[in-house]
C-alpha cells in the first residue's frame, strides 16, 4: 500500500493563494478511498528572498509562525474532507519545495506524490517545471500529475478503473507496468499501447523478433496471468499525439508511463514524450524516472 504525498499551496499574498495545486483533491480523495491508503499533507513555507533579508529576525519569526499557523489551518480543513477512515498527517516545512518533496518521499515506505502542475510544452515548458519536474527527476518517487487544464471531474461519478500504458519496445518503458501494483490496478483494466513512428523500433524486451503485436500480446498474457483485464493495439503516427488521442477514445482514467531523460532536469521530463503528453493528456498521468539499467543490457538511454 503506498503512502499518498499530497502537497497544497497557501500563500496568502497572492491573488490565488493555492494556485492551481487544489486541482489534485478528488483524484487523491478517490486514491486516498480505493486504496484506504494513509496520507500526507504537505505545505512548504518558500521564504521570499526579500524577507530572508529582514534584519529584525523577531519580525521574521513572527511572520513565519502566522504563516504556519495559517498553513495547518488549512491543511486540516482538507484532511476532514478525506474519507473518515483514511490515516492523515501535516507536514509544514521551510525551505525549496522540490528539495522537501524529494526528501520526505526517501524517508517514506512506498511513496507516491500526488500534485497538481502547470503542464506546457514548448518555450514555456520551465512552467512545468521546477517543483514538478523536479521531483520527477529525482527518480525517488513516482508522481501522480494532475495538469492544471484538465477539468474538474463530477466527484461523485470519478472512478478510477482504465488505465493506459504506452509502450515503446524498451525495457526502460516497461518499467511503467511496475507502477500498477502501486496502486491496486488488478481491478482494473490495462491498455497496452505501442505506437509506431515512420521506421520500425527495434523491441529490446526479450520477445522473439521485432513485431509488436507479438510483443503486446506476450505482455498482455502475462498480465492477464497476474489477474488483469488486459487488452492492446498497436497504432500509427506521432507518440505524445496518439497517446492522448487513445486516451480519449479508450476513456481512460490514467495514462501510466516512464521519462527516458537522462541528463539532468530538462532532459528528465523536457523535450520529451513524457513533456508532451502531460502538455496534452485529457487525464492524470502517473509517471516515473526509471532506474538506470546496467551496462551490456541490451538497453540504450535516449
Amino acid at each position: 500500500m503506498p503512502t499518498l504525498i499530497v502537497p497544497l499551496e497557501y500563500d496568502r499574498t497572492k491573488p490565488h493563494p493555492h494556485g492551481v495545486s487544489e486541482r489534485v483533491l478528488p483524484w487523491a480523495r478517490a486514491l486516498a478511498r480505493r486504496l484506504a491508503a494513509p496520507v500526507v499533507f504537505v505545505a512548504v513555507l518558500d521564504v521570499p528572498v526579500g524577507l530572508r533579508s529582514v534584519k529584525e529576525q523577531e519580525l521574521l519569526r513572527t511572520l513565519l509562525e502566522d504563516w504556519r499557523a495559517e498553513c495547518r489551518a488549512y491543511l486540516e480543513e482538507v484532511a476532514r474532507t478525506f474519507p473518515q477512515e483514511a490515516r492523515t498527517r501535516i507536514v509544514i516545512e521551510e525551505g525549496d519545495p522540490a528539495l522537501v518533496l524529494t526528501r520526505l518521499a526517501e524517508e517514506t515506505v512506498d511513496p507516491l506524490v500526488v500534485m497538481a502542475a502547470h503542464a506546457r510544452a514548448g518555450w514555456r515548458r520551465v512552467v512545468l517545471g521546477s517543483v514538478t519536474a523536479q521531483v520527477i527527476a529525482s527518480g525517488v518517487t513516482p508522481v501522480f500529475v494532475v495538469p492544471a487544464h484538465v477539468p474538474p471531474p463530477d466527484e461523485t461519478k470519478l472512478v478510477l478503473d482504465r488505465a493506459l500504458v504506452p509502450l515503446d519496445g524498451s525495457r526502460l518503458a516497461e518499467g511503467a507496468l511496475d507502477l500498477l501494483p502501486l496502486l491496486g490496478l488488478k481491478s482494473w483494466e490495462v491498455v497496452l499501447l505501442h505506437v509506431r513512428e515512420g521506421r520500425p523500433r527495434r523491441i529490446e524486451a526479450d520477445i522473439a523478433g521485432d513485431d509488436p503485436s507479438t510483443y503486446l500480446r506476450q505482455l498482455a498474457e502475462r498480465l492477464g496471468a497476474r489477474g488483469y483485464r488486459v487488452e492492446w493495439l498497436v497504432a500509427d503516427g506521432r507518440p505524445a499525439q496518439v497517446i492522448v488521442e487513445v486516451a480519449r477514445e479508450r476513456a481512460a482514467d490514467l495514462i501510466v508511463m516512464v521519462t527516458h531523460g537522462w541528463s539532468g532536469l530538462r532532459d528528465v521530463v523536457m523535450g520529451s514524450t513524457a513533456e508532451q503528453v502531460l502538455a496534452q493528456a485529457p487525464v492524470p498521468v502517473l509517471v516515473r524516472r526509471p532506474a538506470p539499467l546496467t551496462p551490456g543490457d541490451g538497453t540504450e538511454r535516449s
